[in-house]
């Protein structure tokens, strides 16, 4: 809204957050703008109180390392489809930009909630960055050895 209405840009935003830049080549009349265009925003979503309700803000646990990030990174991996990754090994990093704080990291043990949070992001249009394949269909993961 706030490009398309407004002509502002907006330099960072995530499911729950908007980050706009101020700069010394902005005005007085450039500031007003944003401001008026924040209130407007504001406005068309404000809920009566009795309906407001606490935003609950989704993160998943912090996965579990179960190889060094180097060893799974260069380690013989597999491309599998998105939904088949539960429980495999990460060989490539997942994060969401902004903020840039990784979702996933090689090595580490990939979940059901990890899946869910990607999948939120990705369908609300929100760049999800680091792995092979960016519209993350499918995913490096390691190719795990059995015991013979």
């Amino acid at each position: 809204m706030l490009r398309k209405y407004c002509n502002i840009e907006v330099e960072l935003s995530d499911l729950y957050n908007i980050l706009c830049l101020i700069t010394p080549g902005d005005s007085t009349e450039t500031v007003d703008c944003l401001l008026d265009a924040l209130t407007e925003l504001a406005k068309a979503h404000q809920k009566p109180k009795a309906e407001a309700e606490a935003i609950d803000v989704k993160l998943p646990e912090i996965p579990l390392l179960t190889l060094t990030p180097r060893d799974a990174f260069y380690g013989e991996v597999e491309l599998i489809p998105f939904e088949q990754y539960a429980g495999r090994i990460m060989a490539e990093s997942v994060y969401v930009y902004p903020p840039g704080i990784p979702i996933l990291l090689p090595g580490e043990v990939i979940a059901e909630q990890h899946i869910r949070y990607i999948r939120e992001h990705l369908e609300v249009g929100l760049p999800v960055r680091g792995p092979q394949d960016l519209k993350v269909q499918n995913i490096k993961v390691v190719i795990e050895t059995k015991a013979i």
